[in-house]
């Protein structure tokens, strides 16, 4: 009997974790096909050079996306859209226009230097704070989030450092900064 019991113990567990495992391959599997189904391409372009804007991995690492289209789910959780980012450093901000040009790159390789519009509707931070395009500065690292959804401008100065954390800004590995201790 106490054999029977530990043999039917065994068997269970055993279902379940095929059954977990067979839900996470279909949780994979079905996130590939929502991606897919979207039909959006999704296209990035890193940089990772040290001491530039080089985002998470730090110096040596993959670096911080310096152009991004995705498609992302929307805030309702209903539908995906599609979602651009542009990062790198800000070379000028025309006010008037309304539009921003920024240099996506490292410090020696230039991806691109597009111009983006910034709707007069954008959320614009600065340095964590709320900001206007007007206090922008060139030589501020920046990101712009756009989207049917809104656009959203993140810049810092040189200076920034974000709450609770060191040199390097944006927490372990951010903005350029040394990953954590392993």
């Amino acid at each position: 009997m106490h054999r029977m019991k530990r043999t039917a113990t065994l068997g269970i567990a055993g279902v379940c974790a095929l059954a977990g495992a067979a839900a996470g391959i279909t949780s994979s599997s079905a996130a590939t096909k929502a991606t897919a189904k979207a039909s959006v391409k999704r296209h990035s372009t890193q940089a990772g050079v040290p001491g530039d804007f080089g985002g998470p991995g730090g110096p040596g690492g993959h670096g911080m996306a310096v152009h991004s289209v995705e498609a992302v789910l929307n805030k309702a959780g209903t539908a995906f859209i599609t979602e651009t980012e542009d990062s790198g450093t800000l070379t000028s901000v025309d006010t008037s226009a309304g539009t921003v040009t920024i240099k996506e790159g490292t410090s020696t390789v230039t991806y691109a230097t597009p111009t983006i519009t910034i709707p007069s509707g954008a959320t614009v931070t600065l340095d964590g704070k709320t900001s206007s395009l007007e206090k922008l500065v060139s030589g501020e690292h920046i990101s712009i989030r756009s989207s049917s959804e809104g656009t959203t401008v993140f810049a810092t100065d040189s200076s920034f450092t974000p709450t609770g954390h060191g040199p390097g800004g944006g927490g372990p590995g951010g903005w350029g900064g040394q990953p954590p201790a392993a």
